[in-house]
């Protein structure tokens, strides 16, 4: 792949292109919670007719440094620069979006907000709801959402004090935490990210021995609503049973950033395996591969 230069100054990121003269499609790349550049995922990408916009929404220089209130609207930046490059094809006039937990969270977000951008979404371990933010260098968990719009924080689930961590010999694992803020969401909640909007296919992936956060259980969750909206045709979920919440780190050299010692779950054979099951899965609904 060519890399041309990412020219807005408002976007972080890495533009890589499949090289040649025609158009192929746009995929914008999201990280988690760990911020930065997700260039995994245009390593993944390496070998596909495409063009990735791999982009930072916080913790680098030129973003902010804590994931609270990142503003929806300074990312619409993102899928509109993609869609007017030359090199990129896009699907009625959309673009494709791919990212890992928080990234998830927010990719959904992104389709959800604006429907006429963002086509296909690949959710990696994501959320069902919008949580409160994250900010590695406070003592406790902020109080502020994870996200803005217009300048508005957009209503979300706080995550609770008092429930204690899982403590296994890997490191910390934060689902009981994650499962008791889920316990008080009401099915109308206005933290709940409303999937009936997105206008393109989702495909959900998720471990069902994922020890960071319940992504299972938030799957479940985003497909029983399509369904409950009729919009279940939109949104289909892939669950592996001994995978964990890395489930796109599959290569040498990709790091999962954390301050703290983490369990992310599952093994490492059953992440490259469910890699290997899901990725054709991926590219598909990236119409980055054939249907057959």
């Amino acid at each position: 792949m060519s890399t041309p230069t990412l020219d807005d100054a408002e976007l972080d990121g890495v533009f890589q292109c499949a090289i040649g003269d025609e158009p192929v499609p746009g995929v914008l790349a999201l990280a988690g919670s760990g911020g930065g550049i997700p260039t995994y995922f245009q390593r993944l990408l390496a070998s596909e007719r495409c063009a990735c916009l791999a982009l930072a929404y916080h913790a680098t220089p030129k973003t902010q440094p804590a994931l609270i209130e990142v503003p929806l609207e300074r990312l619409e930046r993102a899928p509109r620069w993609l869609r007017e490059h030359p090199r990129v094809a896009t699907r009625d006039g959309r673009v494709g979006v791919i990212g890992v937990s928080k990234g998830a969270e927010l990719a959904l977000l992104l389709a959800t907000t604006f429907p006429d951008l963002v086509g296909p979404v690949v959710a990696y371990t994501p959320s069902s709801v919008v949580w409160s933010g994250i900010d590695f260098s406070a003592a406790a968990p902020p109080v502020r959402s994870s996200w803005s719009f217009r300048r508005k924080p957009l209503a979300f689930v706080p995550v609770p004090r008092g429930v204690p961590p899982l403590q296994t010999e890997r490191g910390l694992g934060f689902v009981p935490i994650y499962d008791r803020g889920l316990d008080a969401v009401q099915p109308d909640d206005a933290a709940i990210i409303p999937i009936e909007r997105a206008t393109g296919p989702v495909l959900l992936i998720s471990g069902a021995d994922d020890r960071m956060w319940p992504a299972q259980r938030m799957c479940r969750m985003l497909v029983d609503r399509a369904q409950r909206f009729g919009r279940g045709h939109l949104v289909r979920h892939l669950d592996f049973a001994e995978a964990g919440h890395a489930l796109f780190a599959v290569e040498p050299g990709t790091e999962l950033k954390s301050p703290l010692p983490v369990d992310f779950g599952g093994s490492e054979l059953a992440t490259a395996r469910a890699h290997a099951s899901a990725w054709p899965e991926v590219l598909r609904l990236l119409q980055l591969r054939n249907a057959s």
